[in-house]
């Protein structure tokens, strides 16, 4: 199901939070370099993350349970529901995280990419960044990987199976982003890994903060933190490397199924092979 355009533009966004009251959405496919981003953000004073959370798909549920088709009918929930279910998704968020004041939340899960349309309904004004990789180094690092969430585990059985779920997931993002228009920054993992200063003032500028050397630190931050409960969290506490990058061409000759089912957005993201 999609977004339909006609319901989008009698979308009304009377009563929804600015940019500044709205959470920050870090999304992508999982192993795109979400947790590192998250880390440099949250070393800075005016944001805090919390765990992955499943708040926002809460909502979406909240909202079918409710009676509203989603995602082609959101026009039809009433402003008094809208700030419900806002206050039911910050509610969720306090069980996580006490924000001090002026703080802004920064919400952190991959398959959030996959709740855009819920994203711009609830929150219009929210910024997003959108982790970008080398879909074969993510496909190869999602398989090696230990995942808990059991329709994810079965994704990553096989290459092929996983180069299939990829290329729906960013099917979908960038279908209902043509309608949405949401506010986004698409960050690539190789450049920001090689160019971190930069590419991290880059989205300080578009997330409106000021900018602190804390963010240039995501290692140390995290090791600050203690336990983070995803699989990066391993490599988020070494120092910023690209060591990463290109790791799937050792194992090129599996992926005959796999370049065709991803090239499109090797197309798109202008990847050479």
């Amino acid at each position: 199901s999609s977004c339909d355009a006609a319901d989008v533009a009698s979308w009304d966004p009377a009563g929804a939070p600015c940019a500044e009251e709205s959470p920050i959405f870090i999304l992508g496919f999982p192993r795109s370099g979400t947790t590192l981003l998250e880390q440099a953000l949250d070393a800075h004073p005016s944001l805090a993350s919390m765990d992955e959370t499943r708040f926002l798909h809460e909502i979406i549920d909240r909202m079918v349970d409710d009676g509203t088709v989603y995602p082609e009918r959101l026009a039809t929930i009433p402003r008094a529901k809208l700030d419900d279910l806002r206050k039911l998704y910050w509610a969720l968020v306090r069980r996580k995280i006490e924000l001090k004041p002026g703080q802004r939340l920064v919400d952190k899960n991959p398959l959030n990419l996959l709740a855009l349309p819920a994203i711009r309904r609830l929150f219009p004004d929210s910024r997003i960044l959108l982790a970008i990789r080398h879909p074969c180094d993510v496909i190869l690092s999602c398989y090696m990987q230990h995942f808990r969430a059991p329709d994810f585990t079965l994704l990553c059985r096989d290459l092929p199976s996983l180069a299939a779920g990829y290329r729906r997931a960013f099917d979908f993002w960038y279908r209902e982003a043509a309608i949405l228009h949401p506010a986004v920054r698409e960050v690539r993992y190789e450049t920001l890994v090689t160019e971190f200063e930069p590419q991290l003032r880059g989205i300080a500028d578009f997330l409106r903060l000021t900018w602190t050397e804390a963010m240039l630190a995501p290692g140390e931050h995290a090791r600050s933190k203690g336990f983070i409960s995803t699989p990066s969290y391993s490599e988020v506490v070494q120092p910023v490397h690209a060591r990463s990058v290109g790791r799937w061409r050792a194992y090129e000759r599996h992926f005959g199924e796999v370049i065709p089912q991803v090239q499109p957005y090797l197309d798109r993201w202008e990847y050479r092979g």
